[in-house]
């Protein structure tokens, strides 16, 4: 009796510590959890396996690209920088068809979206880990997502369209610094050539 107790609870241990296999070498972790269990060793990842969860975790949070596809970056005068009736262009524009899925680049939140004359449909989403603002304009419809709603990267937000003042059916796109339109722009187009593009929304 006393070692059927035994073996239970080192049964039970085992189940209790979740441990699979041993890191204290092959002939610990042939033994199995009992044995696991009766030494306390707790399992610990190898640097590999690490770098393995890693590289998983930054293929599933993105940067993604904003347009689902490959995008048509037009000419020098839809890059940013370019000068247009006095207007310094802060973005990058990006053409496709219209209804082209668009997707949050990142893991955020949407520090705002909405419509107005100038931008159209818009969306704002904010990247606390990077404190950086992704901004999209002359989406085809309203927005998918609301202000204050936390997205994940590769989330739909909208689709491509010509709401707003623009000419031509793409997605006007900016990174600023720190959250919402007040930041610094970038040139975000050494960004958007890296960045993993989608063959769908998330």
């Amino acid at each position: 009796m006393p070692r059927m107790l035994s073996a239970t609870r080192l049964l039970i241990s085992a189940a209790l510590c979740g441990v699979v296999a041993s890191s204290a070498g092959p002939a610990l972790a042939a033994e199995g959890p009992a044995v696991e269990a009766r030494f306390g060793v707790a399992r610990i990842a190898t640097w590999a396996e690490r770098e393995t969860a890693k590289q998983h975790h930054l293929a599933t949070a993105g940067p993604f690209a904003p347009l689902v596809g490959r995008p048509d970056y037009g000419t020098a005068e839809n890059a940013f920088g370019a000068t247009r009736s006095g207007h310094v262009h802060s973005g990058q524009d990006m053409f496709a068809a219209p209804g082209t899925p668009l997707v949050a680049v990142s893991d955020g939140v949407v520090a705002d979206a909405g419509s107005d004359g100038g931008q159209g449909n818009y969306v704002h989403l904010y990247d606390p880990k990077r404190d950086r603002t992704y901004v999209y304009m002359h989406m085809i419809g309203p927005a998918a997502v609301s202000t204050g709603e936390r997205v994940g990267a590769g989330e739909r937000l909208g689709g491509v369209g010509c709401s707003g003042s623009c000419w031509g059916d793409h997605l006007h796109f900016e990174l600023r610094d720190g959250k919402g339109m007040t930041g610094t722009a970038r040139d975000p187009l050494p960004a958007l050539r890296d960045w993993e593009p989608l063959s769908r929304p998330r």
